[in-house]
């Protein structure tokens, strides 16, 4: 009896074995199918969100180029004098009332003077670095 108890169970789980076998290879596949659409999901959404910062990169640099042009609008000469007129209430000066010296004649005079009033004055004055000599 037991030969054929033996016998019966080999017969009975062989069926078993392939059956399983087909299993775990139809969760192998569902798993594997499962990970691919995932992944490609993963990738549309990342190509999408690429697609978005591209889209915003051109927007700022649109609006940084405005500023810049914004910027050399306001920074020029007939922007400013307006402004200064406008706000400040200046104005440029007339010929008459505008006088250049040469810059030969103002050293010159500095020399003459010594330490006189026109040497105080230039001493009193800022230096390029912003601060007295």
């Amino acid at each position: 009896m037991a030969a054929r108890r033996t016998g019966t169970r080999k017969t009975a789980r062989a069926p078993l074995r392939g059956r399983a076998r087909v299993a775990v290879g139809l969760v192998l596949f569902m798993l594997v199918a499962a990970i691919v659409v995932w992944r490609r999901s993963e990738g549309v959404a990342t190509a999408r969100a690429m697609q978005r910062m591209r889209t915003e990169l051109r927007t700022l640099r649109a609006e940084q180029q405005d500023l810049e042009n914004d910027l050399r609008r306001a920074s020029s000469r007939r922007s400013v004098v307006s402004e200064a007129e406008r706000r400040l209430g200046m104005r440029v000066p007339s010929e008459a009332q505008t006088r250049f010296l040469p810059s030969s004649a103002f050293s010159a005079a500095e020399t003459i003077a010594g330490d006189s009033v026109l040497g105080s004055v230039s001493d009193s004055l800022p230096t390029a670095s912003g601060g007295h000599p």
